[in-house]
């Protein structure tokens, strides 16, 4: 057997392999050895020494607790070789030890979910000598983190969202299946034969589609005119972050390609980028829908329209009718902050009378940091739809 020895650990690997985000100076741990990242590279500790360092590819420790197991820790196996778990790539038909997974084109996490999107093809077997029926229980979990669109290591976690599903069967082999959900995150697949328990986890993550292919499947949408400016405005086309290949989250619990808060989204349509925008497109509607009534009883043209629509997408009514005008004229008295895109000041308030745009930046800007919570009587902005709007139609 491989020794034990920290000198002898074959790490690092760059095989498919379980993934941490290393994360400033975030330190990995498995098995009494521990892998510690600064900006600079990466160590690798045993119990007693440095035993490996390298420089970490797109900001990503590659760490192989497969490997640590079988060479340091065969009794935390099942006691015979034929209970291994072997994962079986669909493009290779090779096999590799219990916890590997096939190595797919481009692919240094896991399993990819494709652009179109389909789920992934990966087939998991047991050996045993047990008799049927087995027990097969997926499971699948994805803790959302704040990203925004930035590609920089993530922030807080929101929430947790989870997918469990379980049958009896006479095979040995299962070609994983969520129930047709295309989701994301860590699956668990685990088995019970008679007294045997098998366990094995994969990692999966999304590929982001063209722009190309995001307008075309707008088209097969309906009542959707004006909507992939929306995405562009939400998401610049982008449902997942290129840095991990996980879904776009923004602070406010924002998801995906169209940003979808209310209703919150479910875990298929955080993502698949073609329910994600399903829904946004839902709910799009529903806005046109008060937009329209908002423009009812004077004429209107669609470039209006669509500004209300924006607006109501935002929370706000863009337009008043104007008698002396006989016009449709922007509602209220907001001014817009230029460099933001849906933030404002409703000029009626004292607090912010008399003053220009300018000053009005300076003082408030570095508030919005902190959402709602950093408006107070002295930085009296606002979110407005109708800036929105206005953003949406000069860009």
């Amino acid at each position: 057997m491989t020794s034990c020895d920290p000198a002898q650990l074959p790490m690092p690997t760059y095989k498919p392999v379980f993934i941490e985000r290393a994360i400033g100076s975030a330190t990995v741990r498995y098995a009494g050895f521990s892998i510690t990242c600064a900006s600079t590279g990466c160590a690798v500790y045993g119990p007693v020494r440095r035993v490996d360092q390298f420089v970490p590819r797109d900001g990503l420790v590659r760490f192989d607790p497969a490997t640590v197991d079988q060479v340091c820790h065969p009794a935390t196996r099942n006691a015979a070789a034929k209970s291994a778990v072997p994962l079986f790539s669909s493009q290779g038909n090779s096999a590799l030890h219990l916890g590997y997974l096939i190595q797919q084109t481009g692919n240094a996490r896991g399993a990819y979910l494709d652009e179109t999107p389909k789920f992934p093809e990966i087939t998991f077997e047991i050996k045993t000598e047990q008799p049927p029926p087995y027990q097969w229980k997926w499971t699948i979990t994805w803790d959302a983190q704040v990203s925004g669109l930035r590609e920089k290591p993530r922030g807080k976690k929101l929430k947790t969202f989870s997918d469990t599903g379980s049958f009896s069967s006479n095979d040995k082999t299962w070609l994983a299946d969520l129930g047709g959900k295309i989701l994301g995150g860590k699956l668990v697949v685990e088995v019970t034969a008679g007294t045997e328990q098998f366990r094995r986890t994969v990692f999966i993550v999304g590929t982001n589609p063209s722009k190309d292919a995001v307008l075309e499947f707008l088209k097969t949408q309906k009542d959707a005119v004006g909507f992939d400016r929306v995405i562009n405005q939400e998401s610049h086309y982008k449902n997942f972050i290129n840095a991990d290949q996980e879904p776009v989250v923004a602070f406010d619990n924002g998801y995906g390609m169209t940003q979808m808060t209310n209703p919150a989204p479910t875990y298929e349509q955080v993502w698949n980028w073609k329910e994600n925008i399903k829904v946004g497109i839902k709910l799009y509607q529903e806005k046109q829908g008060y937009a329209k009534k908002d423009l009812a009883g004077h004429p209107y043209t669609e470039d209006q329209l669509i500004r209300a629509t924006f607006s109501r997408w935002n929370g706000s009514v863009y337009y008043r009718w104007d008698e002396s005008s006989n016009a449709w004229v922007p509602n209220g008295t907001i001014m817009c902050d230029p460099d933001t895109s849906n933030i404002g000041w409703d000029m009626s308030k004292d607090a912010n009378k008399d003053k220009t745009v300018e000053e009005l930046h300076k003082r408030d800007k570095d508030t919005y940091k902190s959402g709602k919570a950093g408006r107070s009587d002295e930085h009296a902005w606002i979110y407005s739809g109708i800036c929105y709007a206005d953003h949406m139609a000069n860009n």
